[in-house]
Order: structure tokens, then C-alpha cells, then sequence
């Protein structure tokens, strides 16, 4: 049985991409230093992160977006994880994005079940300012329509008022409530406690910030010593998640509220989105604005952040980094619409691609 489990949560759009292709590049040098992150689970499929490992574990009632057919298909990876942690006999480190999302209850099954005594649980997160527009973002990538600010009313709608423990309560009991038990930051802390040694919040740093910052807050959290290089290897831009600008968002909304009747989420429109992404959006010069907070939802969406903050200062977890991180940057600009010259060119981008032209200002 592993010795140690560090248990890394890395809320979505926190980083965790990037965290997770660095471990696995990593990983046959730690492996010779007795710490183990798996990549092969089950077959001869190498995998960077252990997310779909958790699917076939937890099903469709802990991660709704997943078809049963998917996360059964998993059963096999989880046991094979499972399996290697048990065996080994060093510190073994495990890493997933949507286990952020997971209840109380099935937080404690995910532990039970890799079966170390000693867990530390380790989670990257960042504001809501942040988060938000990076998350509406996804939603217009996964096929919606919804505009930016009829996405934020209900998540307000979906948090709630009154007691932030009243509210956990509810979260934990609802099987939808996945954005909040997410990104509540300290009834996220709270959650995981119960089932840890330590609870240890990494936040991610803002633009501007030194060179490898994150890696070097998150190499602090695992406690590896010099097992980790202080210069983590370099991974190539294809390999992380590429951010939209608010102009690409609002002409992939379009796009899907056009298709509707064939259904945006279909495989094939998926793949279509992903090539516009890459080779209409990507390359360009002038890409526009990125998404900002609407200025009315500002003040709201700072008060959640301080709201989440208290909580997180009243629990015992352990901090790398400033708390700052974890409020919304008082600085930030605020949104005030789109501008129609930056849509129309992102849409003209768009067309180009699509008629297979050639484009000036890439």
C-alpha cells in the first residue's frame, strides 16, 4: 500500500491541464525516486490524468454530463489505478479535474477506495472573476447559446442566499448543483477535510506573475523536496487549453443557436468548432477583447468571492499563495458589450475558414 496519497482536485480552469502534462512528462523520474503518478490504468492507452478513471468508479449520478455507457467503460481504468496505488509502497499522486464537482458522499468512496491511510488533498483554484467568464466560455465551446449574462443570473439563481453552510448542504445534495460544489472554494475545502490528512489550496497566480509561478506554488503543496525540478519541462501550446476572446465566443454562440435543430452537441459539430478554434481563431493577429464581467454582475460576483473566502479562512486549510488570488482583482476592467468591429472580423475569420480562403492578418 502507497504510503502517502496526494489527492490533487484541480478545479476546472485553474491550471490543471498544464499541472498534469508537466507530472506526466515527469513521471518516470519520479517513479525512480519512489513516487508513483500512473499513466497506464488499464490496456495499453497511456493516459496524463485521471479524471475518466474517476467516471467508471462514481457513474452518471456523480458526473451527469457522462453517458453510462462512458463511465462504465471506465470500470476498468479506476480499478487499475486503484490497483497500482494499493501496490505501491512510496507516495503516489493522483490528479483530476471533475472530482471538484463529486459530493461529500462520493468524495469519501473515492477515498475509501484508492485505500491510502495517510491522503493529503491538494486544490488549485482561482477566482470567480476569473472563473466565471473562463466557464461560460466552455458552455458556448460544449454546444450552448446562452448569453453571458443570462449564464451568470443563474448561477446566481443556483447558489442561492442566506448561511454559506446551509447552502453547501443543499449543493451536496443535489446532483446539478456541480458548478457551485466546484467553485465554492471553501465548502469545497470543507467537503474533503473529513477524508484528509491535510487540505492544501493552491491559488493560481494573475497574469504578469513570474515564470512557472503556478508549478512552483504547486510543486510547495506536494512537498516533494528535490524530487521536482524548479524549471518544470516545457509543454507546447497544443497540449493546453486555448482560451477564447469574447468576439470568438459570441460567434460560436451564434454558430450553435443556428444549428440547434441538428443538435450543437453532435460529434461531428464538435469537431467542426474544435477546427475553427484552432485554425480560424488561433492564428489570428488581432483576436479582440477577452470576456469580461458584465459591469452590473461585478459587485455580486465579489461579494460571492469574499463570501467564499471567509469561509475558507475559518477552515484549516493550508494556503499557497495569496489569498488575494481568490478575490476578484479590483482592477480588473470591466465588460461593456461586445464591440461589433471585433465580432465581425472574428465571424469574418470564421467564414474564411470555412469557404477555404485565404486570410489577410494572420
Amino acid at each position: 500500500m502507497a504510503e502517502r496519497l496526494l489527492l490533487h482536485i484541480g478545479t476546472q480552469k485553474s491550471g490543471t491541464t498544464y499541472l498534469q502534462r508537466v507530472l506526466s512528462r515527469l513521471s518516470g523520474s519520479l517513479k525512480r525516486e519512489g513516487v508513483l503518478y500512473p499513466l497506464r490504468l488499464h490496456g495499453r492507452r497511456e493516459v496524463y490524468n485521471h479524471e475518466a478513471a474517476a467516471y467508471g468508479l462514481l457513474g452518471t449520478s456523480s458526473f451527469p454530463w457522462v453517458p453510462g455507457a462512458k463511465a462504465r467503460a471506465q470500470e476498468g481504468a479506476w480499478e487499475g489505478l486503484s490497483r497500482k496505488v494499493r501496490e505501491w509502497d512510496g507516495t503516489a499522486i493522483v490528479s483530476g479535474e471533475a472530482i471538484s464537482v463529486i459530493n461529500s458522499a462520493a468524495a469519501e468512496r473515492l477515498v475509501a477506495s484508492l485505500g491510502v491511510s495517510t491522503t493529503h488533498v491538494i486544490i488549485t483554484a482561482r477566482d470567480l472573476g476569473r472563473v466565471l467568464p473562463s466557464s461560460w466560455q466552455q458552455h458556448i465551446r460544449n454546444g450552448r447559446s446562452t448569453p453571458f449574462a443570462r449564464y451568470l443570473a443563474q448561477q446566481a439563481d443556483r447558489r442561492g442566499e442566506g448561511d454559506a453552510h446551509e447552502r453547501a448542504a443543499l449543493w451536496d445534495a443535489d446532483p446539478e448543483q456541480t458548478f457551485w460544489r466546484a467553485y465554492a472554494i471553501g465548502t469545497l475545502v470543507e467537503r474533503w477535510a473529513p477524508f484528509a490528512r491535510t487540505v492544501t489550496v493552491v491559488t493560481v497566480p494573475r497574469r504578469g506573475a513570474a515564470p512557472h509561478e503556478l508549478w512552483h506554488r504547486f510543486s510547495r503543496a506536494l512537498d516533494l523536496g528535490a524530487t521536482l525540478p524548479e524549471t518544470p519541462p516545457q509543454i507546447d501550446d497544443l497540449e493546453a487549453n486555448v482560451g477564447l476572446t469574447e468576439p470568438e465566443v459570441l460567434v460560436l454562440a451564434g454558430l450553435n443557436r443556428q444549428i440547434d435543430g441538428v443538435k450543437a452537441d453532435d460529434a461531428e459539430i464538435r469537431k467542426l468548432r474544435g477546427r475553427i478554434v484552432r485554425d480560424a481563431f488561433v492564428s489570428r493577429a488581432d483576436r479582440g477583447s477577452p470576456v469580461r464581467i458584465p459591469r452590473t454582475w461585478l459587485p455580486r460576483i465579489r461579494n460571492w468571492a469574499d463570501d467564499d473566502a471567509e469561509v475558507l479562512r475559518s477552515s484549516q486549510a493550508l494556503l499557497v499563495g495569496p489569498e488575494s488570488d481568490l478575490l476578484v482583482d479590483p482592477d480588473a476592467p470591466a465588460g461593456d458589450g461586445p464591440d461589433a468591429d471585433e465580432v465581425a472580423r472574428a465571424a469574418g475569420a470564421a467564414m474564411a475558414y470555412l469557404a477555404n480562403v485565404p486570410t489577410r492578418g494572420a
